[in-house]
């Protein structure tokens, strides 16, 4: 079984319904409007890898001031914990510091189903826990008694 090629990626996303734009090489970005608001759903092509997230998970204004590496004392753990109840997908930071969802494919004789499965995934998975996931920050940070500095 060969490998799924780069060019096989915009194919998969549009069957799902997704409208793929490039970034850059071997990387695309999905905008889905859902009913946790846009997630924008990006893929790269890495060769033996496909990486896929949704970066950012949250609109940096809607958990202002927090975000880029800075959180109240407390919510990390709280996510780490998140990451145990859930399948395929996980919570993690960017280089950035910000949170994003994401999965790691090998792509040696990796099936179109899988990448749509992951896809889904990451989707469904963002709809569910947005809102309760930026909740967590808000209470964690009700417990701060003051914003990190800017």
């Amino acid at each position: 079984m060969t490998a799924i090629a780069e060019t096989d990626i915009p194919k998969i996303l549009k069957r799902l319904g997704y409208e793929p734009r490039v970034l850059e090489n071997k990387t695309w970005r999905c905008k889905i409007n859902g009913g946790a608001g846009e997630i924008r759903l990006v893929v790269r092509h890495a060769g033996p890898w496909l990486y896929m997230s949704v970066l950012p998970f949250f609109e940096p204004a809607s958990i202002q001031p927090w975000g880029a590496g800075k959180f109240p004392t407390g919510f990390l753990g709280r996510l780490l914990a998140v990451n145990k109840n859930l399948s395929m997908v996980k919570f993690a930071l960017d280089d950035d510091g910000d949170v994003v969802l994401r999965t790691e494919l090998p792509t040696e004789a990796l099936q179109a189903s899988e990448v749509e499965l992951a896809a889904n995934t990451l989707v469904r998975t963002t709809e569910q826990y947005r809102s309760p996931v930026r909740d967590a920050l808000l209470d964690a940070a009700r417990t701060v008694t003051q914003p990190p500095a800017a």
